[in-house]
């Protein structure tokens, strides 16, 4: 376990996680920041332990309902990371929606690398863009493989479809995660004939993409959240 992964198991403890907190807020120059400590500790520890306990039932789970629980784990986890660098989150209930939005589906011959989901003004998304990656500018919409095609365990598999070009990552991976992941869960929920042809035809191009993405992405999730909070709390 590298000191990443430690320092992630470290915020468990209520003691260690409420100094993080102190320390955070006192960085920030927030009024009374040891009292603020206290008051989110409990909320702050909660999001990691439904983060981490969403995130493991989601590897124990078939693939056809993978997506809406790692979802769900990443959402605790975003929420649990404002709460350090914004002591009032959420102090509005504009900050409290998906942030993403997709649109209406056409039956035939949708393809999952070429879907798009629009970007709103307000909501988790571009809030967590906002504090955790200081991102203010964000565009309108993004497709699925703009996403997807940066990421560095997603390479191989574009090589090997030919379809490699040269882009450059739209966000950081920790963000770009949480949008595919909101995507698929929208599959999973309300397009659950397209999402059951796929898993059983298994001969469609998108299930190749999406079970290579569900195989590796898990890999990724408890990495990048303990990286962006040893990092934080380090600098």
């Amino acid at each position: 376990m590298d000191e990443r992964h430690a320092f992630l198991t470290y915020l468990k403890a209520a003691s260690h996680a409420r100094s993080y907190l102190h320390g955070q807020y006192e960085k920030l120059q927030a009024d009374d920041a040891k009292t603020l400590a206290y008051q989110n500790v409990e909320r702050f520890m909660y999001g990691l332990s439904l983060g981490e306990e969403y995130f493991t039932a989601a590897k124990h789970t078939p693939i056809s309902v993978q997506p809406l629980l790692y979802y769900y784990s990443l959402t605790h986890f975003l929420k649990s990371c404002i709460l350090t660098v914004d002591p009032t989150y959420p102090s509005s209930v504009k900050v409290l929606a998906h942030g993403l939005s997709t649109r209406k589906r056409k039956k035939q011959h949708y393809r999952f690398l070429e879907d798009e989901i629009r970007i709103q003004p307000h909501g988790l998304f571009p809030y967590a863009a906002k504090c955790l990656f200081q991102m203010e500018d964000l565009p309108s919409k993004v497709s699925m493989s703009e996403l997807l095609e940066p990421l560095p365990f997603m390479k191989p598999i574009f090589k090997f479809k030919s379809m490699t070009t040269e882009t450059s990552a739209p966000f950081p991976k920790l963000i770009a995660e949480f949008a595919v992941l909101y995507n698929l869960s929208m599959l999973v929920r309300y397009e659950d004939e397209w999402w059951g042809e796929m898993e059983q035809l298994r001969d469609r191009e998108d299930y190749v993409f999406i079970k290579h993405y569900l195989e590796k992405m898990p890999e990724e999730i408890p990495e990048l959240i303990s990286s962006w909070l040893y990092e934080y709390e380090i600098h």
